[in-house]
């Protein structure tokens, strides 16, 4: 009850992005029909790739009836297209939610019930594999994008359930390396803070705030959560006289800002994953940005020729002073080598076919 009176307060205050649906792009998968149950970011970077469409709690038997899709993909999504799954996926205390949801449920027991696969992907292990367990054992196909999970699902799902990695993917249309063109020698961050949860990436974040103000370095912060009742409570950035709060920036112009900023910041809420990594640090990397980012098993694994990677407040601040003065040769190699590594293997493309490999639609 209460859920569901904030998810109608939410609607009113906060406008949620749309993508455009049923559109037929070019590509490989240009002809492969997907409904989605999925936040924005996803939405959006699909819809360059296959035909999607969005399902709600109101529509899906319609779409799933007359539109019949190949494939239903459902994320760990927390919104869903205009925030109409809120509180309706994940786990949720029961003074926010009186009832167990239902409908999700319903939805994927239709899509059975007419051929068309199912398919959950956890963008968000393993932080939040429990708020979403519940979930993923209904489906099909169970994907995540943190390796060591994977023991833990195939201790919870049903036997016949299998469960397979599929690591975050970025859009090449949205984000794509053009040569530098730096126009400001401060710092940018697109993202979000979070004062009670996620306490190693608060840290990190505060000590980056903490070393810049210190090396003098500028840092504009594009705030994903500036329009949201809750960016005055869970999500309010600390007040620093150098860090500068900017509105949010469409998904697709992302890339400008990371193209015109001489150091991007990226944090990774997990850090013991080999597999899990930030959508944020592969769209800075396609845009040959100078990554700079907290440690962890998977930048070790898979990035770290092409990001800066610092853990003390020394390490921080011996790289932001030198940056202030511009990237050297040596920081724009390394920038350039990322993007080209990014491209040859984690686009949405490449999921798609990882997906279809084991899905086979």
């Amino acid at each position: 009850m209460i859920g569901r009176v904030i998810r109608t307060i939410g609607s009113l205050y906060y406008k949620h992005p749309v993508s455009s649906e049923d559109t037929e792009p070019e590509g490989s998968f240009a002809k492969l029909k997907i409904a989605l149950v999925a936040d924005h970011f996803t939405t959006d970077c699909l819809s360059m790739e296959c035909r999607v469409m969005n399902l709600t709690p109101s529509n899906y038997l319609e779409i799933l009836n007359s539109w019949q899709p190949d494939l239903v993909f459902v994320e760990s999504a927390f919104h869903g297209v205009r925030g109409s799954w809120r509180y309706e996926l994940a786990k949720q205390p029961r003074w926010l939610r009186l009832k167990q949801p239902r409908t999700i449920f319903k939805l994927v027991k239709h899509a059975r019930s007419r051929g068309i696969p199912t398919v959950f992907w956890n963008k968000d292990d393993g932080a939040f594999f429990d708020a979403f367990i519940h979930l993923a054992a209904a489906f099909d196909f169970v994907f995540t994008t943190d390796e060591s999970c994977l023991e833990r699902y195939r201790h919870a799902l049903p036997a016949n359930v299998p469960a397979n990695v599929l690591m975050m993917p970025y859009q090449p249309r949205f984000h794509s390396f053009e040569g530098f063109h730096f126009r400001s020698h401060s710092v940018c961050f697109l993202g979000s803070y979070y004062r009670r949860i996620l306490n190693e990436r608060r840290r990190f974040l505060d000590m980056v705030f903490h070393v810049t103000e210190q090396s003098g370095m500028k840092l504009h912060i594009f705030d994903r959560n500036h329009d949201r009742l809750s960016n005055f409570m869970e999500f309010r950035f600390p007040k620093h006289k150098h860090l500068e709060l900017h509105p949010r920036v469409a998904h697709r112009e992302t890339a400008h800002v990371y193209k015109n900023h001489v150091v991007s910041l990226n944090v990774n809420s997990v850090t013991g994953s080999d597999t899990m990594v930030s959508r944020r640090l592969l769209e800075i990397l396609a845009c040959g940005g100078i990554a700079v980012t907290n440690p962890s098993r998977a930048i070790e694994r898979h990035f770290r020729d092409f990001c800066h990677v610092i853990n003390t407040p020394e390490q921080a601040s011996e790289l932001f002073v030198r940056l202030r003065n511009g990237p050297s040769t040596d920081d724009m190699a390394r920038a350039e080598a990322g993007a080209r590594y990014v491209r040859a293997h984690h686009t949405w493309a490449h999921r798609l076919s990882e997906l279809s490999n084991i899905v086979k639609f």
